[in-house]
């Protein structure tokens, strides 16, 4: 699967910054199923809702609809497309309260 593909290439804190989140995501929202979309993991309900792309020293939780959602967590939030938004998660630790928060938010506004 291109999914686990993904992953597999990656390596160092990064790959495992991925996997925390690519465990945590369909654990918030079950009904999401993991596509590939712009060559990164994307978890889709309706819609497309969050994906995980890998950097060098960091993964970005992207989310689809975060300019809906930037209000809410300004400084954590960050990007300025039409809809798309981005957290930068530069360790596990940083998959905190507030970042699952957001996850469930972008969930939610999927499923409205």
């Amino acid at each position: 699967m291109a999914v686990s593909a993904y992953f597999d290439r990656l390596s160092g804190p990064v790959k495992e910054i991925a996997l925390e989140l690519s465990r945590v995501i369909p654990s918030r929202g079950p009904r999401l199923i993991a596509t590939m979309a712009h060559a990164a993991p994307c978890w889709t309900g309706h819609d497309r809702v969050v994906s995980v792309v890998a950097h060098a020293r960091h993964c970005n939780l992207q989310l689809w609809q975060g300019a809906q959602l930037e209000s809410g967590f300004y400084g954590r939030i960050e990007g300025s497309g039409k809809a798309l938004r981005h957290v930068k998660v530069r360790s596990l630790d940083e998959i905190d309260d507030e970042l699952l928060d957001i996850i469930d938010r972008a969930i939610a506004l999927d499923a409205a």
